[in-house]
């Protein structure tokens, strides 16, 4: 009997330790982003923190610099805005009035200093109207095309 007890006590500090550590790493993976307006009203003590903002790219805002790869636009959430500095090649998504989710740190000049631009798309499918679909092609095998 006391084997029993010892193995039981084992096995449920085994789980407990397991069901700690997954739960950790799921708090740890989940990654929300904030708006213009949150991340404004925690601006002071947002500098130097790694944030991810989302919003809508502000039309007549995108300022690009092909040739260094730099871009300058504003992103909003309707009521408020903040400017986004990012360096890089962005998505091809990417465009005015859409809307758009940026990785990275507000910098002490009041910028937010992007490492990463995702674009949102559309969830749906929608073919375009009036067109028919191309001829589908159907993969047949070697042996039987011969």
């Amino acid at each position: 009997m006391q084997k029993h007890k010892r193995f039981l006590i084992g096995g449920v500090i085994i789980l407990a330790a397991l069901s700690y550590i997954i739960y950790g790493g799921m708090q740890e993976a989940l990654v929300y982003f904030v708006t213009p307006s949150e991340l404004r009203a925690k601006e002071n003590s947002s500098v130097d923190k790694f944030w991810r903002m989302g919003g809508m790219v502000v039309q007549g805002s995108l300022q690009k610099d092909v040739k260094e790869l730099t871009y300058r636009f504003q992103l909003t959430d309707g009521s408020a805005t903040f400017p986004v500095y990012f360096r890089g090649v962005p998505p091809d998504l990417f465009v005015e009035g859409k809307g758009a989710v940026v990785e990275g740190r507000i910098g002490h000049d009041g910028i937010f200093h992007a490492t990463t631009i995702m674009a949102k798309h559309a969830e749906e499918y929608s073919p375009h109207e009036g067109k028919t679909p191309p001829n589908s092609f159907v993969p047949v095998k070697e042996s039987m095309a011969k």
